[in-house]
């Protein structure tokens, strides 16, 4: 447990790039998720089960973007949770291919500054953050939908879209604090490389630290860092 506690002042107190600090960051939370993990597992025969605790609630989004295969089960999900059927084209989460070599998975940073609330022209507000869960949730009496879109256009993380149906803006809730994307993730990971998408109760400024790269740039950035065989054997930049 030393190891683990250590863990959090380094991140929080590193200088270090955007790219990094999200490294960092993913790092941590992904120890929370596997601390939780093991204290899922079942008591030994003989031993009294003692009660379940709660699963902390989940405030938090994080991306290891090197760690995405591209499978979408983040979008599979999603949309089953939120739509009743797979349709990922309706999910709150979205995996965009680009140039057809790498997978970015797109997220809500769920911003403590929250700019596309700012955006949002209608009072009081049609979207809005639900206090408990650090969810952003749309009254959908009042939104005006595909009319206005201010909150797409607020959004520094490009992460906002119009449902296809409905026209209203595709905001994460965060599953009342118990997001699908995560758990479908770590489902479908393998090793070496674990889960892209990840969760905690607790920020770290992330969201404030990395939002403005966009997924293009992101997508750019792991491109330039990726290598081809040759005939001479050494490791070229594509």
């Amino acid at each position: 447990m030393e190891t683990e506690e250590k863990k959090y002042p380094e991140v929080l107190q590193k200088e270090t790039t955007r790219r990094g600090f999200l490294k960092g960051a993913a790092v941590a939370a992904g120890g929370a998720v596997a601390l939780a993990t093991v204290g899922t597992i079942k008591p030994g025969i003989g031993r009294a089960a003692e009660p379940a605790s709660p699963l902390p609630m989940i405030k938090h989004l994080f991306v290891e973007r090197n760690n995405c295969t591209g499978c979408r089960g983040c979008e599979f999900a999603c949309s089953l949770h939120h739509e009743g059927v797979v349709r990922p084209e309706a999910a709150r989460i979205h995996v965009n291919k680009y140039k057809g070599i790498v997978d970015i998975p797109v997220i809500c940073w769920h911003c403590e500054d929250a700019p596309c609330i700012t955006a949002c022209p209608v009072e009081p507000k049609a979207i809005y953050k639900d206090e408990k869960t650090n969810g952003i949730l749309i009254n959908k009496d009042t939104c005006l939908g595909a009319k206005c879109s201010k909150c797409l256009q607020g959004c520094p993380a490009h992460f906002l879209r119009l449902h296809p149906d409905t026209g209203l803006p595709l905001t994460c809730d965060l599953c009342g604090g118990d997001p699908e994307c995560v758990k479908a993730c770590l489902a479908q990971s393998g090793n070496p490389q674990g889960p892209c998408i990840m969760g905690d109760k607790l920020g770290f400024g992330v969201n404030i630290a990395y939002r403005d790269v966009t997924p293009e740039e992101a997508a750019e950035d792991l491109i330039s860092n990726f290598f081809y065989p040759n005939t001479t054997g050494e490791r070229r930049k594509i």
